[in-house]
């Protein structure tokens, strides 16, 4: 009798035990689901053409509408407006009339990993509406202006001050060719950022 009493009783502290265990085991949700704003600042250096290694001070603004995909991962949708700084040509003696632009809206996609509740890196591409200017690498030099859809792509890491608000540092590259092959206006841009969001 006093075994059955004792098995009865371990049987009993079992299976009590069993939902504390998967509830210490289970993964706690990190994960960041709704919408939310951002805006960034930085430096943009253009890699290409005549302004190749020129640079500038950059800005922009975001949002959208992330889901959750499991407890420490969510995919975003957003869209943004991106103005990537005027420089000058490289030994320009007129720099206003050699003066390339760069800027437009962005449409894009962005993978977010929070790997603990404080800390989170992601990675986003879309496509970027480049609205430019400048000198074309051809021969001749000339002056042209341009309207068109390029790609983006960019990594980042952050951190969650609170489940509203949150810091972090970026690179976008964003592709500013006016047209394929090297003889139009060359403005393909490395952009570091730091950013700010917040999350409704």
């Amino acid at each position: 009798m006093k075994k059955t009493l004792f098995a009865i009783a371990l049987a009993t502290v079992g299976v009590a035990t069993v939902p504390a265990v998967f509830a210490q085991s289970a993964p706690t949700q990190t994960a960041q689901q709704g919408w939310y704003v951002g805006a960034q600042a930085g430096y943009g250096e253009v890699n290409n053409g005549r302004y190749d290694n020129q640079g500038n001070y950059i800005g922009g603004i975001n949002g959208g509408y992330r889901f959750a995909i499991n407890p420490e991962a969510s995919v975003g949708v957003e869209a943004g407006y991106q103005y990537l700084g005027a420089v000058d040509a490289k030994g320009a003696n007129d720099s206003s009339s050699d003066r390339a632009r760069l800027h437009g809206p962005t449409l894009g996609a962005n993978l977010r990993w929070n790997f603990n509740p404080d800390w989170y890196a992601e990675v986003r591409a879309g496509a970027f509406y480049a609205e430019g200017q400048g000198l074309t690498n051809a021969y001749d030099g000339s002056y042209a202006r341009f309207e068109r859809v390029r790609p983006y792509a960019g990594v980042g890491v952050g951190y969650n001050i609170n489940q509203h608000f949150s810091v972090g540092v970026n690179y976008n590259y964003y592709d500013g060719s006016s047209r394929g092959g090297n003889q139009g206006v060359q403005l393909d841009t490395n952009a570091v950022t730091v950013a700010a969001e917040y999350r409704f």
